[in-house]
């Protein structure tokens, strides 16, 4: 069986704005085909990291690898023919109109991508005959994602990438991304919609306060994934079994709702709800991974 290619490396990678640390000592590499979500709420220093991975500018320590050669602003633009790029907030030439801009992108390859062109404009129904500039947030991204993927790059890097999309939208972008994985597209995706990154990404790399805080395969989210338990009860629970995360209450009538996450063992919570007195329902569902990033970005969560 031939050996992945490692398609980038971060090593040490740093970036300072003035006094600033935007992105500090972040460390990781992505492997040939894999399709890796990169999330974090705004000012994590995820589109900080992409612009460094992409040569649009440089680190302040540390070193970026594309397909196995150094990235640096002087010589990124060797890389870009192999890469697809979208951003949900990318600036496209607004007096152009998407047919003239996609027919440009097209002349950067020498291949033919003329069936390639058909199938993604299918998929997205981009308006290619009015002037970008004229056109909906919305319709601007699909033809920014149009331009990500028609010359069948090898790596795609897509920031935000369904920003501005209609939920039928980011439906189409899913299949499409499933589509590309099955290909053996390696994809790099920042997102806010961590139901997305869930539903297709390989991989999640968690970012705060400008370093990558969690590395999670798909197995691994699902192992450390927990349970969450929703309990009604004529009184506020707070004691909680061991491997529990602080809970929360709410108020309802005459019950109090609480609500926590369990990442200890399953047995150990059902024995503790066996003891438990004023107890009317009971709910226990698998931890998702919005659970999981909000309780990475709560500094004041403790377990029990």
């Amino acid at each position: 069986m031939n050996k992945s290619m490692t398609v980038m490396t971060l090593s040490g990678v740093s970036k300072k704005f003035g006094s600033f640390n935007a992105v500090s000592d972040v460390s990781f590499s992505v492997e040939e085909g894999e399709v890796v979500g990169f999330v974090g709420v705004n000012g994590a220093g995820k589109t900080t990291t992409i612009n460094m991975l992409l040569g649009f500018t440089s680190p302040s320590q540390g070193k970026v690898e594309l397909f196995g050669k150094r990235v640096r602003p002087s010589n990124a633009h060797k890389s870009h023919a192999r890469i697809g790029y979208a951003a949900g907030d990318m600036e496209l030439p607004l007096k152009m109109t998407g047919r003239q801009y996609l027919d440009f992108v097209l002349g950067q390859s020498s291949d033919d991508h003329t069936e390639r062109l058909a199938q993604l404009t299918d998929v997205f129904g981009p308006q290619l005959d009015k002037k970008i500039g004229t056109l909906s947030r919305g319709n601007k991204q699909k033809i920014a994602l149009v331009a990500a993927f028609v010359t069948e790059p090898a790596l795609v890097v897509l920031d935000e990438p369904t920003s501005g999309l209609d939920p039928i939208m980011q439906d189409a972008f899913l299949g499409l991304v499933r589509a590309e994985q099955k290909r053996g597209t390696t994809i790099f995706m920042s997102s806010h919609y961590l139901q997305e990154v869930a539903e297709v990404c390989t991989r999640v790399l968690l970012m705060k306060n400008g370093k990558v805080v969690e590395d999670l395969s798909q197995k691994e989210l699902e192992r450390s994934g927990g349970k969450t338990v929703r309990i009604r009860a004529k009184h506020k629970i707070v004691k909680l079994p061991p491997g529990s995360l602080a809970p929360t209450h709410d108020e309802q009538d005459d019950a109090v709702i609480t609500t926590f996450t369990h990442e200890g063992a399953v047995p150990e919570l059902l024995r503790w709800l066996a003891v438990q007195r004023g107890i009317e329902d009971v709910d226990i569902s698998e931890r998702t991974l919005d659970a999981m990033f909000r309780g990475a970005y709560d500094d004041g969560e403790k377990r029990q």
